[in-house]
């Protein structure tokens, strides 16, 4: 049965995995809520209501721009159903109408629908008829993700019976591995000088890296970490503000940020044990403890 009636935009759950979506065009979203400020009419969002919750399965655009237009109430068509059930129907959303699906979109849906209790049971075909794709790319997808799936540690062996393969080979490089132990020198003792009779090593001590090449291989690393910092504040506004789960992002934040401090504040001590002037040359304050 499915009802059509305005829900308070506060009520509606964003955060159950149904952002059919890789990310979402936050230009539309501005463009449409000035529309709705203008007074235009939008098709209802779908909400699955399982009883206790509304499950927003299709609309993320515009209950974010009825949102930010500052209205309290948006047009929803209501459909008796659990999480699951809206997390399946967001699948087949924006297929025909809307923004038009990007090709990350596309592998979202199709990844998602494959892990989906419900994908478990059909065929490829069925799978991308449901998602809106042709049938090559879910099989594709499928044999992808198949081959990502760990091996079980678990085998028959040959009387038939179930053997737990996990254990196999570590008694034997655990036996190696004591055997080295007690081939090594005590910590503490000189270890033994090459004689007339000793072996060379099989292999050549490796190049010693230069300080060119080090600090070429720091601003490399430094660029990277600037790189993959911008991609976590992007992931965790997402995370936040997308997915509604505002706990978890400022905790991650706060986690990170928290490190990152430590590391710094370990940094100028030493710098300034280093040499006091470094406190003026890198804007270090001297307050510390």
């Amino acid at each position: 049965m499915t009802l059509r009636q305005p829900i308070p935009i506060s009520r509606i759950r964003l955060d159950g995995g149904t952002q059919p979506r890789a990310a979402l065009d936050f230009s539309a979203i501005e463009d449409y809520s000035e529309a709705m400020v203008a007074g235009a009419k939008f098709p209802p969002v779908t909400v699955f209501y399982d009883g206790t919750d509304y499950w927003l399965a299709d609309g993320f655009h515009r209950v974010k721009a009825a949102y930010a237009a500052e209205h309290d109430m948006i047009e929803c068509e209501v459909h008796q159903g659990t999480l699951e059930e809206a997390q399946w129907y967001s699948f087949s959303a924006n297929r025909t109408n809307g923004l038009r699906r990007t090709t990350d979109d596309k592998q979202r849906a199709i990844r998602s629908a494959l892990g989906h209790p419900n994908g478990a049971q059909l065929s490829n075909r069925q799978i991308a008829a449901h998602v809106g794709v042709v049938e090559a790319t879910v099989r594709n997808w499928r044999e992808k993700l198949t081959a990502q799936i760990a091996q079980s540690t678990r085998r028959t062996g040959r009387d038939g019976r179930t053997i737990d393969i996990t254990n196999i080979g570590r008694a034997v490089a655990d036996a190696g591995l004591a055997g080295r132990k007690e081939l090594a020198p005590a910590a503490g003792s000189p270890l033994p000088l090459a004689g007339p009779d000793s072996e060379a090593p099989s292999s050549p001590a490796p190049a010693e890296t230069t300080r060119p090449q080090r600090i070429d291989r720091l601003a490399r690393l430094t660029v990277s970490f600037l790189e993959t910092t911008k991609r976590l504040a992007r992931l965790v506004d997402w995370l936040g503000e997308t997915s509604g789960d505002f706990e978890q992002a400022e905790l991650i934040l706060s986690n990170a940020s928290n490190s990152v401090a430590a590391v710094i504040a370990e940094i100028e001590r030493k710098a300034l044990a280093a040499d006091p002037l470094n406190a003026s040359r890198l804007g270090i304050q001297e307050n510390l403890s």
